[in-house]
Formats: C-alpha cells, structure tokens, sequence
C-alpha cells in the first residue's frame, strides 16, 4: 500500500481495496506491505510488515522503547516536519467541521529543543508489579529506563521508586511524578491504599533516597476530600510569570513549562489591556491566566467546577496579594447563566471535550467585545467555533502552540471579535 496523507492522529492514510486505511508510523509518499489489523464497514486499521519505499522526512527515533510505547507517535519525523503538519490539522479542522475556508492559520510555535520538556509523567502498574506507560491503545504497560520527555531528575525518581517498591504495596496502581520548573518533585500514589502500615514502610524506605528527601520530592496519599498523606508538602510550587501558585495533587497544571510562558504570553498580548477592563477567565483552574489578567485588568472573574483547583486559585490570589480577583466554584455552564454583567473580555480555556452548548449559548447571549478561545483539541475547538462566529464573531486570528512535541495534539489560541450590528 501507498501512504498518500497523515490523519489528524499521526497515522499514515492509503487504500486497501478502495477503503480508508490507517496505518501508524507510515509516511506519506511512503510505499510496502501492511498487516490488517482491524476492519470496519467504512475503515482498516492496519501495521507495518515492511517499508520498501522511504520518505527523506523520516528519522530515526532516539528512544528505544517508541515502536511499543503509547506516549509519543511522530519521532520517527523531523520535527519542523510535525509542525507543519499541526498546522495543516487546525487548518482542516477549521474547514471541514467549522466550514471556515478563509481562515489564515498562523506557522505553530515550535521549540528550539523539543526534548525533556514535561512535567508530569504518570505511570501505570501491571501485574508483575512493573511501572509505565500504557500502550497505543492498551493496557500494556510499557517499561523505559528514560523518558526523553521528562526531565533527568525524574528519570532517576522513576527509577528508584520501582527499586524500592518492588512487588510490596500491591494495591498501588499508578505513581505520578510531578515536577516544580524549580525542580521539586511530588510523587503522587493512586490506588487501593488502605494497607497503612505497608505504606508507611513504603514512605519510610523512599525518603531514605537522596532523590525522596524532603528537599527534594514530596510524596502524597490521596485519602478523599482533598486530604492526603505521606512526606513534605502536599502540594507543588510553581513560579509563572513572577507569581508564584500552589498546584495541588488533583489540580490541573499544564505540562510543558517553556511552552506554557509562550501560550499565557500570546493571551496577554491579544487581550490587550487597558486597566479599567472587565474580564472574565472561564475554566480558570488555579488561577494561573486569571492572576495574570488581574495585574493589567480593573477586575477579573474565574469559574472552575474542579473543588481542589478552585481551592488552590483563592489561596495563590491570597499569596500573590492580588484582590481585584473573584473566584466561583461550579459548572461554567450554570454559573454563566446567573450571571447578568457584560465584560469586555471573556478567555475560555476548556478540557478536549470543548464548551458545553449552555456555555456557548451563554457567550452569545452575554456578547463580550472579545473572546480569546484557548484549545487542545482542533476538532471541539472548529466545532464551537461554528456556533459563536455563526452571527455574532468574526476570527481574527489563530496561532497554535507545539505544547506536547513528537505527539499529534497541539494547542492553539484564537482571538474572536464582535461582529459590529
């Protein structure tokens, strides 16, 4: 088979017996055999047997573990390769489930070393007591000795934790490591916990590791209602844009920091504030964005449904000695419709699935000036897109922002205008 295109997934696309097939870590221009693997109605899925016929844009994958692993799926490209691809994939989406075909979509951010950038890894235990990532769409679990995503300190963390765990404290089922820019480290365990006597052994045995100690990585126990026990502090410090924030355990935090600087940098120069504006910051989290508006702002309003994030927003506000900030626990969808001001500028950061139809609803019938859409998900983001911008908005602009490198998702801001009546 002959790859001609790449889907919106980083898989190669070609045609057995005039039916789409999807076939993982093939190029276009690429020709050789393939193995079906999965047959539907109106798709294949399929694997390499053998490349006979080899794109110049392919590469060797530096990481030993890439053809099993789940984590990554486009190192076997140049990596100014994969960025105009991203480009193309929210150019299409933008066509073909927004219906925009005059968009113009600006080149996506890249990174001058797309290499070690992560700071959350979370890792999956199989039965044999063994830690990592899930594969490609399985419960595999796919062992490394190094992630080149993550950062050395928590490679070596990884490693020792699987030393000294071993094959005790079998109802732990997932570690996740979490790295400070500062580089303190939080290892959080997941799982049926309650043997507390083997934990403490567990705890005890990690925080003799010069990579557990207190100075260096803190160890939590998630006990419900936002409780948690173990070692250090229960939470991460983060430093963005010289505030600092508490990330806690169950609280959302984005996982490239570099690029994060990037993106939050974008959103503040398209808000363009004045200091006598009215924003409101949907889906706030921790109040990273929202404390950063409140500097240029006269007021800022953020809604989060998450209870930990939202807890973690009012006390960074505190910390932060910022006050022109108020922060509502809740559904965006519910708390926009109680409330009945007009902000000058409403910035939307929403999970894959999109915006709920109330929330855009709500934005249509509030009508802000402007609206800044940040997006993971170029399919959701085309899809809302098409509501707002149906009368009311018109797009003035979309950059994407490579956040997860050597992956298919990318990011992208949009800045929305109101269309004058």
């Amino acid at each position: 088979m002959e790859i001609v295109r790449l889907a919106s997934d980083g898989s190669g696309v070609g045609y057995t017996d005039g039916i789409t097939t999807f076939v993982p870590r093939m190029l276009p221009g690429e020709k050789g055999k393939i193995q079906l693997t999965e047959q539907k109605k109106s798709y294949r899925r399929a694997q390499i047997v053998e490349i006979e016929q080899m794109s110049e844009e392919r590469v060797e994958p530096p990481c030993t573990v890439y053809p099993v692993c789940g984590g990554c799926n486009l190192q076997h490209v140049e990596y100014q390769t994969t960025l105009a691809w991203k480009q193309r994939w929210v150019e299409d989406a933008l066509r073909r489930i927004g219906g925009f075909t005059d968009i113009r979509v600006e080149p996506v951010l890249g990174m001058d070393d797309p290499w070690r950038y992560r700071n959350k890894a979370v890792l999956h235990r199989d039965l044999k007591g063994r830690f990592g990532y899930y594969r490609e769409k399985s419960k595999d679990v796919t062992v490394f000795d190094d992630c080149l995503l993550l950062r050395q300190e928590t490679n070596h963390r990884i490693k020792k934790m699987q030393q000294v765990i071993g094959e005790c404290c079998e109802g732990i089922k997932t570690a996740t490591f979490r790295e400070s820019n500062r580089g303190k480290g939080l290892l959080v365990f997941d799982g049926n916990t309650e043997n507390t006597k083997e934990l403490d052994q567990l705890i005890s045995k990690l925080k003799e590791q010069a990579e557990f100690s207190p100075q260096s990585c803190s160890i939590t126990i998630p006990r419900g209602n936002n409780v948690f026990e173990g070692s250090g502090a229960q939470y991460l410090n983060e430093h963005l844009n010289d505030l600092r924030f508490k990330v806690s355990p169950r609280s959302f935090l984005q996982v490239n920091p570099a690029q994060t600087a990037v993106l939050y940098g974008l959103v503040l120069d398209w808000a363009g504030l004045t200091g006598e504006d009215e924003v409101w910051d949907l889906y706030c989290g921790i109040g990273t964005m929202t404390l950063m508006l409140a500097q240029r702002a006269k007021r800022v309003l953020g809604i989060e449904e998450n209870p930990y994030a939202i807890a973690d927003a009012q006390e960074n506000a505190e910390d932060n000695n910022i006050i022109n900030v108020r922060f509502v626990e809740g559904k965006v969808e519910e708390k926009l419709a109680a409330l009945s001001e007009t902000p000058d500028l409403i910035v939307c950061d929403p999970p894959r699935a999109g915006m709920e139809p109330e929330v855009l609803e709500g934005l249509l019938d509030i009508g802000p000036e402007r609206i800044i859409y940040v997006s993971c998900n170029p399919a959701t983001l085309a899809r809302d897109l098409k509501v707002l911008c149906r009368n009311t908005y018109r797009i003035k602009r979309v950059q994407p922002v490579d956040m997860f490198p050597w992956t298919q998702h990318t990011e992208a801001v949009i800045l929305l205008q109101r269309v004058e009546r």
